[in-house]
């Protein structure tokens, strides 16, 4: 198989938010395939295309390509009125997915009573930070074995028996506040008309990709969240509720391993995260706050303000490692342009005075851990370079040290927004496909 013909998967490796969204988009023209795997509308990817953003939640970033044919793995979980109100907006934008659109009949709905939940628990003592869509819950009642799947809608006479299992075991936990959820039958009423036009498009999407595979279309796999928002491999408990990890793409797809040819991992220049949970790089000074104005580090589904910090290598290290990472996508260094200085991340200081690179397990050890920053000269700009080669000595010096912290290659690099703010850099992968 030729690079070009390459099946891809794009994958985020610090806690989201790292600009996928971006670089599925520049990608996408040369795959006729544009698969999302996991995840719910709790994911925002931003693309911005001439000047204008525009926001995804569910619908695959590929939506923006004509040629590409649109896939929602099993994996996800989908809220219907979220997905309709966004196709809604695409058309109103000149884009319109009529018949290159498919939704796995086997993923899983995202219902009132998941929402219900969710906020409920938000509204405790134990809140992890969800963004409050259901997400979570839907996820629960999948493992519970009383999901509701896509494929239901195709037989309304047995839908609600199909609903109450969970919803009843929702009011047994609200108790009281059980008041405030509509009736079953309006849950199922609501369901059957927002489902309506969208019918048309849920079929057997593990078949489809196979075929497609089979025939030699070239594949792109978008990654909701990123890998230290995994079920497994991220920062538990405070994480998502499905794996955002390189296992969810074959989950979430029912492709096997051998569909998949190279894995690029994306990662800001810097580190962000939303919501609570450990975060060594977490600056709360007047730089932190300049990454956060300057980045325009505001959620994409919730408008939240994000944590920021410097580059934590050895986050983003466990990532590379945990899904065998081809090359890296370094987005966003032009938000360090006109620093003084510039922090790298290269292990953490323990409560014993030594430095280790070792990720806890558990959510207390992070507690004692205080980052060991690498400092490094400042440079004036790199905003719109498109050439590796003209950028300035300190940002190479920079991302050579980032570089050598993770064991993995630069491929590409975002110097601005646009869609043309970036660069390939030479011998890589991604060359025969970004040229």
């Amino acid at each position: 198989m030729s690079l070009v013909r390459t099946n891809l998967a794009i994958l985020g490796l610090q806690w989201g938010d790292e600009g996928k969204g971006k670089v599925v988009d520049l990608l996408s023209p040369k795959f006729q395939q544009v698969v999302r795997f996991q995840g719910g509308n709790n994911a925002g990817h931003t693309v911005v295309v001439d000047g204008q953003s525009i926001a995804l939640h569910q619908v695959p970033s590929g939506a923006l390509h004509p040629g590409c044919f649109l896939v929602v793995g099993n994996g996800v979980v989908l809220n219907l009125d979220v997905f309709q109100q966004e196709l809604d907006r695409l058309k109103a934008r000149g884009f319109d997915l009529g018949g290159r659109l498919m939704l796995s009949d086997r993923a899983h709905l995202i219902l009132p009573h998941h929402i219900a939940l969710d906020l409920w628990r938000e509204g405790g003592a134990n809140k992890i930070g969800t963004t409050g869509r259901g997400i979570g819950p839907a996820y629960e009642m999948k493992a519970g074995r009383m999901g509701v799947r896509l494929g239901d809608l195709l037989h309304p006479e047995t839908l609600a028996d199909r609903i109450r299992p969970g919803y009843e075991e929702v009011r047994l936990r609200l108790g009281a506040e059980a008041a405030s959820l509509p009736a079953l039958e309006a849950v199922v009423d609501g369901l059957l008309r927002t489902a309506e036009p969208l019918l048309p498009y849920i079929g057997d999407t593990q078949s489809h990709l196979v075929t497609a595979w089979e025939r030699g279309d070239r594949i792109l796999f978008e990654g909701a969240q990123a890998t230290l928002l995994d079920i497994d491999h991220g920062t538990y408990p405070f994480v998502t509720s499905s794996n955002c990890s390189l296992g969810g793409l074959f989950t979430g797809t029912g492709l096997p391993p051998k569909a998949l040819d190279k894995i690029l991992g994306i990662a800001k220049a810097y580190t962000t995260r939303v919501g609570s949970g450990p975060f060594p790089a977490e600056m709360h000074d007047a730089t932190g706050e300049r990454l956060r104005q300057v980045g325009k580090e505001f959620g994409t589904t919730t408008g939240r303000p994000r944590r920021c910090g410097w580059f934590d290598a050895p986050i983003t290290a466990h990532a590379c490692r945990t899904n065998g990472v081809d090359g890296l996508a370094i987005m966003k260094l032009d938000v360090l342009d006109g620093l003084d200085e510039v922090g790298l991340i290269v292990g953490y200081r323990t409560g014993e005075g030594t430095v280790t690179t070792k990720l806890p397990s558990c959510a207390a050890d992070w507690k004692d851990l205080k980052p060991e920053v690498k400092l490094f000269k400042g440079w004036a700009s790199t905003r719109g370079i498109t050439r590796h080669g003209q950028l300035p000595d300190a940002a190479h010096a920079y991302l050579e040290a980032l570089v050598e912290s993770v064991e993995v290659p630069i491929a590409y690099l975002s110097t601005g927004p646009d869609r043309q703010e970036g660069c390939i850099y030479p011998g890589t992968f991604l060359e025969p496909l970004l040229a």
